[in-house]
């Protein structure tokens, strides 16, 4: 069992690693990508009567104008040396599509992170939001899963995200193997369920708690967008915790019993 879990965690730090644009692409509209990518050029030339054609009509307004011209001075004239898809939502109706994109730009001497969010209805594509920001590096060297130079709060929510899964598989497999007086299908529940998330963002170090949720085993792992930054949550094993008191208290119930 033990095993199993570290072999688990292996994993989970693997897909953290690896080539995050081989994960993301079964899930990337190809079709609006490219539509995309040709719409946001449209910016580096000011082209600014064609960038307002393909936006919703219901989002013009006297300073549309110059909120494109705002955002088109983020973007350099010369060739992006590489643009990279770091998320992709897409969200479907009976009636339309919604594409959510989120575009980085890599140009020589600068880095932009670019969201644009489509409206698709029968074979009209609309813009409906653009959204530009300059990055100081890659997403990737900017959020990178690196042990060097973080909070003791990291390595110490990190520790407790390995030994809690632990202690609660651990508490699994001795409640189901001791006697009990009844109801173990809801102790099994319990146990396997923790109480007041604890959040900390890898790159930042920021916490976050909730009180009011619960998480499965106690902890989790997983990324914001595709290039974000690693969020490692846990929480207080609270059912795991009662029933080994409880234990105690049963086995030493049933001892005298039997004496």
């Amino acid at each position: 069992m033990v095993k199993n879990i570290l072999f688990s965690l292996c994993v989970i730090f693997l897909l953290i690693g690896c080539n995050q644009q081989t994960l993301l692409g079964p899930f990337v509209p190809q079709e609006e990508v490219e539509f995309s990518k040709h719409y946001l050029t449209l910016f580096q030339s000011d082209d600014f009567e064609g960038i307002e054609n393909k936006i919703n009509p219901a989002l013009k307004n006297e300073l549309l104008r110059t909120k494109l011209e705002q955002m088109a001075a983020f973007f350099p004239k010369e060739k992006p040396k590489d643009i990279k898809i770091v998320g992709s939502h897409t969200f479907t109706t009976h009636q339309f599509r919604q594409f959510n994109l989120t575009f980085q730009y890599e140009f020589p001497n600068k880095w932009l992170l670019v969201n644009i969010v489509l409206h698709k209805k029968g074979d009209e594509l609309l813009v409906n939001a653009i959204n530009v920001r300059p990055l100081s590096d890659s997403l990737e060297n900017i959020n990178p899963f690196t042990f060097q130079n973080k909070p003791i709060a990291n390595y110490l929510i990190l520790a407790l995200a390995i030994i809690i899964p632990l202690f609660i598989l651990l508490a699994l497999v001795l409640c189901i193997k001791t006697p009990m007086p009844k109801r173990k299908w809801l102790w099994i529940i319990f146990i396997l369920s923790s109480f007041v998330k604890i959040t900390v963002n890898w790159t930042t170090g920021g916490i976050n708690i909730q009180p009011l949720s619960f998480l499965l085993l106690g902890a989790g792992f997983w990324k914001v967008g595709i290039s974000g930054p690693v969020l490692i949550s846990v929480a207080i094993p609270l059912g795991a915790i009662i029933f080994m008191i409880k234990r105690k208290k049963w086995l030493t119930s049933r001892v005298e019993n039997q004496d």
